[in-house]
């Protein structure tokens, strides 16, 4: 009687000849790590992990492709950053997966990012001013609060606090690409 195969087994049969070069496994090997840079960074922007999650599941990345994978968590941080997130946990996760050539984007963001209480483009100074003047005028109060809503100065600040931001992350996304000009299809 005669052996009934399998379309896999016959799959199989036909492709036994068929072997992946050094390169095409390295690709995709490298290619199957890169792809859990996205599922690191999302876990840790949605609160389910933190910066030192982060930091474990890309060391058990293997050596030869942890340095694409820190530049692409750098990239991805950099997409999730912005005026209403700026001094948080992004600009800490970013410290964190920091390379010397990004020390002075670092170093740009955070006096973006907190630039002091008496700076006009805190809000905690703004606040504090708003107060004081309320309080020259004899209103104060633990009922007394000041949004930034409702501030003109605030949301002038605010706007220049996004063109900032969004020329500091082209201009770091820039240095990025420059220091890995291979990029994965479909980037």
């Amino acid at each position: 009687m005669a052996e009934i195969k399998s379309t896999l087994d016959i799959v199989l049969e036909k492709t036994k000849h068929l072997v992946l070069t050094p390169e095409e496994r390295h690709a995709m090997e490298r290619r199957e790590h890169l792809e859990k840079v996205p599922g690191i960074v999302q876990k840790f922007l949605d609160d389910a992990w933190t910066v030192d999650h982060m930091t474990e599941a890309w060391q058990a990345i293997p050596e030869v492709f942890r340095e694409e994978a820190r530049r692409e968590i750098v990239r991805k941080l950099l997409d999730a950053l912005s005026p209403e997130e700026t001094g948080g946990k992004i600009a800490t996760a970013l410290k964190a997966f920091a390379a010397p050539g990004d020390i002075p984007y670092l170093e740009r963001l955070g006096r973006l990012v907190t630039p002091g209480p008496q700076s006009q483009s805190s809000w905690e100074g703004r606040r504090q001013r708003l107060l004081d003047k309320l309080a020259e005028r004899g209103i104060g109060g633990d009922a007394v609060h000041v949004t930034p809503d409702v501030d003109p100065l605030w949301h002038e600040t605010r706007q220049s606090l996004a063109r900032d931001i969004a020329a500091l992350k082209a201009e770091w996304l820039t240095a990025l690409a420059a220091e890995n000009p291979v990029r994965p299809h479909g980037r």
